[in-house]
């Protein structure tokens, strides 16, 4: 029962055999309905006919003559004269008779025709009712009942119908089986796919030939083998990354305390060897600051304090506390801002900027130019920082949110960074329910950044 195969099998024949059912007693409802619409009259009829033969044929016995007519056409017949007298013939004639009374009696000899319910003439009988009318026999006045017998009928109705829901039965049991192994298949092949994703082999790949919600879940899991297999080499890069940026500071830090062990150094080399180091230490402190940010911010453990503030204002404040690094580059800062009011957190929203501003100042050369710009549009504020700088290629702006990741060396992109300050910039706005993107520019870099005016949540 554990087996998806052989639950298929036997929901298929439950629920068949439920069909089989209800279909049988819907079909035995509609049999009885379409007969016991022509009944009345067929019966009316063949008392008619009973009566016509009778007086042709002037039979001297009538209890032989209605015992010939039941056999000959399937009745039951009771025949009751005015004077009391009764002939019955046929199988349930004894039960008609017993369940007679004198009122229905006296309604027939009065000319009516009355019928018989089927309840009252034999409960397990086929036909519906019985019919009584009056009818002249030998110049006597009689009250006829009739009953049908519909034994042939209803074993010929319940041999096609059992015949035909038993071929349905075995005709379908088999194509079921058949066809629960081309639907189990396919799973089955997925189940061995996702071991072997989970064991560690990101290639493996499911071939995707169906457009129904088989091929859509396998189209899935090799959407999640192509991402698990993405995500392992970003964490291979990551640890490359790491490594590397440790292990060049501490080479050079063990390379300038090795050399401060000489006694052959003047004072002036000396302090420059310190300086390095202490550069290199501060360097390895900000890569370690740096990798605790970006885990507390992927766990989303870091401190979140959401106030509303203008945002204008601290893109402005931004600006001036750079003032001293730009005017020495003699930069020129513009600034083009709406007065906007968001709520977020202050300070994580003060890292994005410093970020930014930051690069555009390395990366924009002497006499350059750095823009802000600020507005509000459906509900989220749009800041856009372009600079006249070296610019990013395309194949940059799709990978440049990456941790580690560096652009073209040969433009010196990320000289003297980690690679990791655009990604603590894309993890605040992401938590922030914003976006960020490196937008196409015809010179120079630009940094699109929409934040929701009412923050939406951490």
């Amino acid at each position: 029962m554990r087996s998806l195969y052989v639950r298929i099998i036997l929901t298929f024949l439950l629920i068949v055999l439920l069909s089989m059912g209800i279909s049988y007693a819907m079909a035995n409802l509609l049999f009885r309905k379409d007969n016991s619409a022509f009944l009345e009259e067929r019966l009316s009829a063949s008392v008619r006919s009973i009566e016509r033969l009778y007086a042709v044929s002037s039979p001297w016995s009538l209890p032989m003559f209605l015992q010939e007519t039941a056999d000959m056409q399937g009745l039951s017949i009771v025949a009751v004269s005015a004077r009391g007298q009764y002939v019955a013939a046929g199988p349930r004639s004894d039960a008609m008779l017993a369940a007679m009374t004198a009122d229905e009696l006296r309604a027939v000899f009065a000319g009516r025709t009355i019928k018989l319910g089927r309840e009252a003439v034999s409960p397990e009988s086929a036909a519906p009712f019985a019919i009584g009318r009056p009818a002249r026999l030998g110049g006597s006045e009689w009250a006829v009942f009739l009953q049908p017998s519909f034994q042939p009928e209803v074993r010929s109705f319940q041999r096609n119908t059992y015949s035909i829901l038993f071929t349905l039965l075995i005709v379908g049991g088999i194509l079921i089986v058949v066809v629960t192994r081309y639907l189990v298949k396919p799973l089955k092949m997925m189940t061995a796919a996702t071991t072997r994703i989970a064991k560690g082999d990101y290639s493996t790949r499911l071939p995707v030939h169906r457009r129904d919600e088989l091929g859509e879940l396998a189209d899935s899991i090799n959407r999640m083998a192509l991402g698990l297999s993405r995500q392992e080499a970003m964490r291979q890069d990551f640890v490359s990354n790491v490594s590397h940026e440790i292990q060049s500071p501490l080479t050079s830090i063990g390379g300038f305390a090795e050399a401060l062990r000489s006694g052959d150094l003047s004072a002036e080399e000396r302090d420059h060897y310190v300086s390095v180091i202490k550069q290199e230490s501060s360097r390895l402190s900000r890569l370690s600051e740096n990798l605790l940010k970006l885990a507390s911010l992927d766990a989303k453990q870091h401190p979140f304090e959401p106030r509303r503030y203008r945002l204008d204002r601290q893109l402005r404040d931004v600006v001036l506390t750079f003032e001293p690094q730009w005017l020495e580059k003699r930069l020129t800062v513009e600034l083009t801002m709406e007065e906007t009011t968001i709520t977020a957190d202050e300070d994580q929203l003060n890292q994005i900027w410093v970020i930014l501003l930051a690069n555009a100042m390395k990366f924009t050369p002497e006499g350059g130019k750095i823009s802000f710009y600020l507005t509000e549009k459906d509900g989220y504020a749009l800041v856009r920082i372009t600079d006249t700088g070296i610019g990013i290629s395309e194949e940059d702006r799709e990978r440049i949110f990456e941790r580690f990741y560096k652009a073209d060396k040969s433009r010196d992109w990320n000289v003297g960074g980690s690679g990791l300050g655009l990604s603590i910039a894309k993890k605040i706005v992401e938590n922030h329910d914003g976006t960020i993107e490196a937008e196409p520019s015809e010179r120079g870099a630009s940094f699109a950044v929409r934040l929701p005016i009412a923050h939406l949540g951490q």
